[in-house]
């Protein structure tokens, strides 16, 4: 998996499970095994595309889009 789908991956998480922003997986890392990128909890700090998303507002829009899809 490439960094970008990673983050992608990273992002749809936190929209489709509606994780509050200190929940879930935080960042993606290029695994040292496999060479590919795997999502963390445990970083240090939170992804950037994440946190643009969550500081802007957008994440919330999505994440309550997401809840009137369900019905």
């Amino acid at each position: 998996m490439s960094k970008d789908l990673a983050e992608t991956a990273l992002i749809d998480q936190h929209i489709y499970k509606g994780f509050h922003p200190h929940e879930g997986p935080q960042d993606v890392y290029e695994c040292h095994i496999c060479g590919y990128y795997h999502l963390t909890s445990k970083s240090l700090s939170r992804n950037e595309r994440l946190q643009e998303m969550i500081d802007s507002g957008e994440m919330k829009k999505k994440q309550e889009a997401q809840r009137w899809e369900r019905f």
